[in-house]
Order: C-alpha cells, then sequence, then structure tokens
C-alpha cells in the first residue's frame, strides 16, 4: 500500500526534488559559490501551488505610517464688551504611532498587512480646544520577530512628483508612491529656511504676518530634527508583550496662545501639525525553539513531533508532507516544558534550492539544540547524517556544531533496520547519542525525550 502510494507521487517527487527554482525568501547566512542570485525571480510558491490553506508566511515587507498631527488653531476671545480680547485657539492632536507588539498567539505574519497607517490628529479650535489625539495603531507579531528598516532612495521632489501624476494618470493607485512623494513634499518644508510653510494664518493676515524671526516651540524643534536625522530602525522581538515603536506619530501644531509675547499681543498664526514617520521595514520570522527537528524528506519527523507533543502536523507515507514549520511543547512531569520546532525535509543540494530549499532553516537557528532523525531502514542513514549537517554547515557556519542528538526512526522495520543500527551504533562518535526509536508506533519515545532533557539541562540557560 505504501510503495503504491509512493509511486502514484514519483512523478511530481521528481521534478519537486530536481528543481532548482530559486526561492524567493532568501536566508541571510553566508552565500556559497552554488547559492542562488536575485536574478531568479521564481520562487518555492510554484511547488506549493496544488496545496489549498497555506496561510504561513515568514517573510514580508510593509509600509508604516505615523499620523499627521492636527494644526494648530488661531482665534481670539470675542465679548460685547471685549473687541480685542486675546489668543484662544487650541492645539492640534497629535497623530498616531504604529507599534508592533508581540503575541504569543500569533505563529505567522499573515495577521500583518502591507499598509500599516495610523490615523492623524484633529485640528485645533477656538476657546481653547485643543484637537482630539489619534490613537495608536498596534500590530500583533509572532514571537521571534526581527525588524529591519530598508533604506529609502534618494529621490528629488521634482521627480516625485511627475511619477505620481503619472501613476493618476494611468489610473494606478500605489500607496507606498503617494506616501514617499508626501514624505519628500514635508521634508522640503521642513528643509526651507524662511519657515513660512509651517505657519497656518488667520484669514486675509498672510501677507502682514512675518513669521521669519519666530522661535519655534522646543518640543516642535526636536520633532522636526528627528524628521530630518532619521535613523535606521532594527529590533527583535522575543517576548510576549513586548513592543517596537514603527513609525512615530506627528506633533499637533501649537494654537497662537504660544505665541502671545510681549511685543505681539495679538498673535495671528499658529503651527501646522507635523507629518509622521514613515518607514518601510522587512519583517523576518524566526522561530524561538529549544529543540530543532532536522531530517530528510519523510525521515518521520512530523510522527515523532506528534508522539511527544500537543502539536498534531500532517503525516503521510511519501515525501514532503510538512511545508510550513510547526511548533510543538513537551510536557514533563515536574511541569518543565520544552518547545520543539518541525521544519519541512532537507536533501541534498537544498543550499541550491533542490527541494523546498533553505526557506525554513531560519526556523532553528536559534535552537539550542538539534535532533537529527533518520530513516534507519534506509541502505545508508550515516550518509543521511552526514548530508545534512553538511547543508547546515553550508547554510550557516557552527550550525552543525550545535549539541544534536540522533534519534534513528523506524528502528522496528524489518531486518536491514537492525542491521544498520548495529552497524551505526559501533562507528559513531561516542559524543553523539544514537537512540532507536519508532514515532509511528511511539516506541522508546520516552528515552529520547528523557535525553533531550538531560541535554538541554547541561547547556546555558537562554539569554
Amino acid at each position: 500500500m505504501i510503495l503504491s502510494s509512493i509511486s502514484r507521487r514519483q512523478p511530481a517527487l521528481h521534478r519537486l526534488a530536481h528543481s532548482h527554482t530559486i526561492t524567493s525568501l532568501h536566508t541571510h547566512g553566508p552565500a556559497s559559490p552554488a547559492s542562488p542570485t536575485n536574478s531568479d525571480a521564481a520562487s518555492v510558491e510554484w511547488k506549493l501551488r496544488s496545496k489549498a490553506g497555506r496561510n504561513f508566511i515568514d517573510r514580508m515587507r510593509c509600509t508604516a505610517v505615523g499620523g499627521h498631527g492636527g494644526d494648530g488653531c488661531v482665534s481670539f476671545f470675542r465679548d460685547v464688551f471685549v473687541p480685542r480680547g486675546p489668543p484662544n485657539g487650541g492645539d492640534g492632536g497629535h497623530g498616531g504611532s504604529v507599534w508592533l507588539e508581540v503575541d504569543e498567539n500569533e505563529t505567522s505574519l499573515g495577521c500583518v498587512k502591507q499598509q500599516l497607517r495610523a490615523q492623524a490628529g484633529s485640528n485645533g479650535r477656538g476657546k481653547n480646544m485643543h484637537g482630539a489625539a489619534a490613537s495608536d495603531l498596534v500590530v500583533r507579531v509572532p514571537r521571534g520577530t526581527l525588524v529591519r528598516e530598508i533604506a529609502p532612495e534618494p529621490v528629488e521632489p521634482q521627480e516625485a512628483q511627475a511619477e505620481e501624476a503619472a501613476g493618476r494618470r494611468k489610473g494606478a493607485h500605489n500607496a507606498y508612491l503617494d506616501e514617499l512623494a508626501r514624505r519628500v513634499r514635508s521634508a522640503e518644508h521642513v528643509r526651507r529656511e524662511d519657515k513660512s510653510s509651517l505657519f497656518v494664518h488667520y484669514p486675509r493676515w498672510e501677507e502682514r504676518n512675518d513669521v521669519s524671526g519666530i522661535r519655534l516651540p522646543p518640543e516642535y524643534s526636536a520633532h522636526l530634527r528627528m524628521l530630518r536625522e532619521g535613523t535606521l530602525l532594527t529590533g527583535d522581538l522575543t517576548s510576549h508583550g513586548q513592543r517596537l515603536l514603527v513609525a512615530a506619530g506627528g506633533m499637533g501644531g501649537p494654537g497662537n496662545p504660544h505665541f502671545n509675547l510681549p511685543g505681539d499681543r495679538q498673535p495671528h498664526y499658529a503651527l501646522r501639525g507635523l507629518a509622521g514617520v514613515t518607514r518601510q521595514v522587512e519583517l523576518e520570522l524566526k522561530t524561538i525553539a529549544d529543540v530543532g527537528l532536522v531530517g530528510m524528506p519523510n525521515a518521520g519527523k512530523s510522527s515523532f513531533l506528534r508522539a511527544v507533543s500537543n502539536a498534531h502536523p500532517r503525516v503521510a507515507p511519501y515525501p514532503f508532507t510538512t511545508l510550513n514549520p510547526y511548533i510543538g511543547s513537551v510536557d514533563y512531569a515536574d511541569a518543565r516544558q520544552v518547545t520543539v520546532a518541525d521544519i519541512p525535509g532537507l536533501i541534498p543540494g537544498a543550499h541550491r534550492n533542490v527541494g523546498l530549499g533553505h526557506a525554513f532553516l531560519r526556523h532553528v537557528e536559534r535552537s539550542r539544540m538539534l535532533v537529527f532523525i533518520v530513516d534507519v531502514a534506509r541502505p545508508a542513514p550515516w550518509a543521511d547524517l552526514l548530508a545534512l549537517q553538511h547543508e547546515l554547515a553550508l547554510y550557516c557556519p557552527g550550525l552543525a556544531a550545535r549539541p544534536c542528538l540522533v534519534l534513528a526512526n523506524k528502528a522496528d522495520a524489518g531486518d536491514r533496520a537492525r542491521e544498520n543500527f548495529g552497524r551505526w551504533q559501533r562507528c559513531i562518535s561516542p559524543a553523539t547519542p544514537l537512540i532507536p526509536v519508532s514515532a509511528k508506533y511511539r516506541k522508546n519515545i520516552l528515552k529520547a525525550t528523557h535525553a533531550i532533557r538531560q541535554m538541554l539541562d547541561s547547556l546555558q540557560p537562554r539569554a
């Protein structure tokens, strides 16, 4: 029955194993001479196209835009017997900020939109009524998310306006291009020496107001410096509830009472609200687990995870059943919990994107130890272990040298499995524990989990 099902899938698996399509999920490990180049635009998506319901995303780019601050109000107190009262214009409300918050219930970046735009603050009003501050936009991300800002390319204002106008004529709706043009215009306003664009004037007083010598409030000047001298954002979200400010909201403009000076008791001007910070960031999910399962396709990694944890990955008698990483939790009698990460299978040549490539190896980078699961019923299981260690070394130097444990799965699969295990046990290094198990029938699982616990206890705790 198993052989017939494998033979029916042999043509598809042959194409899968011999494909050299380059993945779009580029890794950050050191590139080998045979590493894929950026010119290869195809990805592993075609390999997963026939698998319906795949919503797992572990790498994406998004644009975060802080809300614009509200403008200050130019208003004066007026009454029957007070024709020239003091200024009473309210301040503009601050724009909302964009935050990333870790939620341990999230497992994928699919919950993050490509456009993260916070609300703008309200304008100030008369009678000292300040504008309402906008609420912050809090985006929940899974634990282990890396945040890196992409440096914007310098764009001249004329070019940005021309591209924006051309896009509108063609009917294009590119939110990032529109936001880039708005940001360039805002930066131009900030760089102007006369500061006239930062002020809002009383009706018919724009020509009469001389704002060249006006001193800006310290908070306002500090926000202007932040817009001019922005630094690239980086962050690592590793604990539940941890927050990271991605795009700060713009400051609301002060009303005209802030400019009530001895030399000018009737200021007919106020400050405009400032634009929020705009950033294009790249999010990358690197799962944080104590143990990482590595093995060839159809070696029994998912079966082992189902046997020792509360996870329920898909199990089938053919390779590449697991297409997304799975996380399981192993509960011990003393209430200790150990997290185990299962990734899709690797085959020789994965660094050249054969099979599913190295697209998911980032999820075992942070594992404290590795568990190699090898099908001991294969003709040369020790060669499979060497191939796995070689692929890990090509992906990230030092990853294959981490503390590891080898599980000889399918040890009950007949005489060949017993002979291979006996031969392997005699030649393997004593520093690498070799344990025979049967994940399908859950034999010798307790000994494997006990060895994992002992090895984890001997390591330094995670920082």
